[in-house]
């Protein structure tokens, strides 16, 4: 049985360790788009941005095979200093650790121009909050995400919902605490937006708040 145990442990580490190769080798040979993209004029990036490509002149990053640029936003964003004219974050803040988050802020307000703009958009925890003491259930429009429901009865349910998700959160925002977070970094302005129908998801609008931060 050891011996079984010990094949199948050896097994999972060769997995995870060919699995981290290839992705390595998936964001290497993005390389050529970095370069590329520095040659542009104009660059506007969508991070974070899942398994799609950018439209209407946005270059979409993750480490998603299905975006423009295959990159892991934890090893920052290897572009010069004021190249970057705008970048947007939909519903991606919330899953990178307060320290990495502000790493990742100061390296977006390093690449971005000057009077360039941060857009972002996150789940306001509050919402959440707000229902279970209230002893009330928030449902979002999209409705629930699957694998992170938890489900024994409690409306604190909903609270590990959008604290945990599924082990993908690593930190909670609300209205006064996006902008505050934003305000670490050395923006020249920060303040809370309206949903932009040209880049939000409608369908998370019930359960979003945004803001805008200028360099």
């Amino acid at each position: 049985m050891k011996k079984i145990l010990k094949k199948i442990l050896i097994s999972l580490k060769l997995f995870n360790l060919f699995k981290q190769t290839y992705i390595l080798l998936l964001q290497l040979s993005c390389y050529p788009k970095w370069i590329s993209l520095k040659k542009q004029k104009k660059i506007f990036l969508d991070i974070g941005s899942g398994n799609r490509k950018g439209k209407n002149g946005w270059i979409t990053i993750d480490l998603n095979r299905g975006a423009d640029i295959i990159h892991d936003l934890r090893k920052g964003l290897p572009l010069p200093e004021n190249s970057v004219d705008k970048i947007y974050a939909s519903h991606v803040l919330e899953h990178i650790p307060y320290r990495e988050l502000i790493n990742l802020l100061r390296e977006i307000h390093r690449i971005l121009k000057k009077g360039g703009e941060l857009s972002v958009s996150v789940p306001d925890a509050s919402l959440f909050i707000n229902a279970y003491v209230n002893k009330e259930k928030f449902q979002p429009e999209d409705g629930f995400y699957k694998p992170a429901i938890v489900d024994t009865g409690s409306l604190i349910d909903q609270i590990n919902y959008v604290a945990y998700m599924d082990q993908e959160h690593k930190y909670l925002f609300d209205k006064e605490n996006l902008i505050n977070t934003l305000k670490k970094i050395s923006f020249t302005r920060v303040e809370s937006r309206n949903f932009d129908k040209n880049l939000d998801s409608k369908i998370r609008d019930s359960e979003s708040i945004y803001a805008s931060a200028i360099k």
